[in-house]
């Protein structure tokens, strides 16, 4: 797949509040009591919340689309965070990756994670990559891609369903 990766800036809130519901929505509706899904699109993609994060020089939030043009799906990114439990200080933090419907189980996610990898970690450094994800969530994705499970994560939303809360640390080392 020919990817198209651009950074967004603040000029590009409206796109990124329009593909971060178009990419989350379609796979996590289920997963919050009521309310909790506009609370959670507004906690993640409202504009009070977009302005300083695209303004963070740390951050990055990243349009992939394909050769014709089409949107794939977004990643943000932390350049440089701490790994949970293993005192690994110099990696990056993957802290969002979602795919368009049409482009999900047709490789797009395999190739983000590698373009991630070669383009943003490797080049200043980082020793590893790691991300957080739901028990329930795409874990045999990111094993695919050469992640390993490190231990649990947990997210502690009021409005996330219990079950859903419980989840894991994955890390790639470079």
């Amino acid at each position: 797949m020919d990817l198209r990766i651009k950074k967004l800036t603040a000029d590009d809130i409206p796109l990124l509040q329009y593909v971060g519901r178009a990419t989350y929505e379609p796979y996590y509706r289920h997963i919050w009591k009521p309310g909790g899904l506009d609370w959670y699109m507004e906690y993640c993609f409202g504009a009070k919340v977009l302005g300083p994060a695209l303004a963070d020089p740390g951050v990055e939030y990243l349009l992939a689309g394909d050769a014709e043009g089409a949107i794939v799906g977004f990643m943000k990114i932390v350049l440089q965070k701490p790994v949970p439990h293993t005192g690994i200080l110099n990696a990056l933090y993957l802290e969002k990756i979602y795919l368009m419907p049409d482009f999900f189980g047709k490789g797009a996610g395999q190739e983000l994670l590698k373009w991630v990898v070669a383009e943003k970690a490797v080049p200043p450094g980082r020793e590893a990559v790691w991300l957080e994800v739901m028990q329930s969530g795409p874990v045999r994705a990111y094993e695919r891609a050469g992640f390993e499970n490190i231990g649990p994560a947990y997210f502690g939303h009021e409005l996330l369903i219990e079950h859903e809360r419980d989840g894991w640390v994955m890390l790639k080392r470079l």
